[in-house]
């Protein structure tokens, strides 16, 4: 199994730290906060969390080149999407509702999780470090 291969089925990792994410602001936090609000302050743990994993990741199997990293992250990308409208069906939340949570005008910061996923940022970093 290709390193490429092994980083783009860490990806299985992110809808678990998501999911937890997601209730550790419910029992916490989000009890006294708005909605978008809360779910604005979660962001920020989720993408310290998949920033870490991708390093972790990378540290352990790094990727070849920058294309492998921009194909990872466009597959981490494309996966992620496709659980959170998949798993939105499933809950019956509408699409107006699922894409509501796109608009950064309106105080949602969920693109910046997007934007965390897609360029594969450990990869970058770590390409810096290497000789």
């Amino acid at each position: 199994m290709t390193n490429e291969t092994r980083q783009l089925l860490g990806w299985l990792a992110l809808p678990a730290v998501a999911v937890a994410n997601g209730g550790l602001r419910d029992v916490t936090y989000g009890k006294r906060m708005g909605g978008t609000a809360s779910h604005s302050l979660a962001v920020l743990p989720l993408i310290v969390a998949i920033l870490t994993w991708a390093s972790v990741l990378e540290r352990r199997w790094p990727l070849a080149s920058g294309r492998a990293a921009a194909r990872v992250g466009l597959l981490w990308l494309g996966l992620t999407l496709v659980f959170e409208f998949g798993m939105g069906a499933v809950r019956g939340i509408p699409r107006e509702e699922l894409l509501a949570e796109y608009d950064v005008r309106r105080g949602h910061l969920w693109p910046l999780v997007l934007l965390t996923v897609a360029p594969s940022a450990a990869r970058r970093r770590g390409a810096r470090r290497r000789p």
